[in-house]
């Protein structure tokens, strides 16, 4: 469309008083939000990635009204060198996006998108690649007080995890949050992972979850989790220093969420 210099001049001047009204209607339809927490284990699918040592944790997310959102998240992780994996690294570093809503007035919610695995460093002689890409897509629901909620994930990378041909993967999580009063939710998990490719079905497993945190503030929360798998010690094998990853495990943690 095209305007004469006159035209132009006129509604430079009506749109002035407007512009900060503008500018804070365009603001508002992005948001942030980010997180950081100290855990004493970093459990993955029940699958420990610190070979039962602390972790430090953090992320960052903007959203858009739309339902667009993106994000990164960083971690400490031990098990791709303690595993064999790779001969050099120390971190996982994790970006995604995806759409989220809800269908009509129905109550419940949808979400899907990508996710992408990054362990930078040097693979081990031979070994897959431990970074892995998925594609997920989840609906959830609130029954009173009670939510619940499940997440499928895809691996369309040709590695994942340092398991080689494994496109196609799967992972099938069912979570349960209900709260106890204002500042105490209790939650519950149970998640299926199925490997695809030549010799890796000997590796599939369930994982359950149960954790416990309570809300000190809008800001900070502490809790307490206790995972455990049916993984095949004899399959999967031990780290270098002896330790099943794949063991229950019982932990704590404090985060903070701004």
């Amino acid at each position: 469309m095209k305007f004469n210099k006159l035209k132009m001049a006129v509604m430079g001047a009506l749109m002035v008083p407007m512009m900060p009204v503008i500018a804070e209607e365009h603001a508002s339809e992005w948001g942030y939000s980010g997180n950081v927490g100290i855990y004493s284990d970093y459990v993955f699918r029940g699958y420990t990635q610190t070979n039962n040592d602390p972790a430090i944790q953090g992320g960052f997310d903007l959203e858009h009204s739309s339902g667009f959102y993106a994000g990164v998240w960083a971690s400490n992780v031990d098990w791709t060198t303690s595993g064999g994996a790779m001969t050099s690294n120390s971190g996982e570093f994790d970006i995604y996006a995806g759409f989220a809503g809800e269908f009509g007035d129905s109550g419940v919610g949808w979400d899907f998108g990508v996710l992408q695995f990054f362990y930078p460093g040097k693979n081990a002689a031979g070994a897959a690649e431990a970074d892995a890409t998925e594609l997920y897509a989840a609906v959830s629901k609130d029954f009173g007080a009670l939510s619940a909620g499940i997440t499928y994930y895809h691996v369309i990378s040709t590695d994942a995890w340092a398991f080689g041909d494994a496109e196609g993967s799967e992972y099938w999580n069912l979570a349960i949050d209900l709260p106890i009063g204002d500042a105490l939710t209790a939650s519950v998990s149970v998640g299926d992972q199925q490997f695809d490719g030549s010799g890796n079905s000997g590796y599939d497993y369930t994982d359950w979850k149960v954790n416990l945190e309570y809300a000190i503030n809008d800001t900070y929360a502490v809790g307490a989790f206790y995972t455990d798998t049916d993984m095949d010690e004899d399959v999967w094998g031990v780290s270098n220093n002896g330790t099943f990853l794949g063991d229950d495990v019982g932990g704590a943690y404090l985060s903070a969420s701004f």
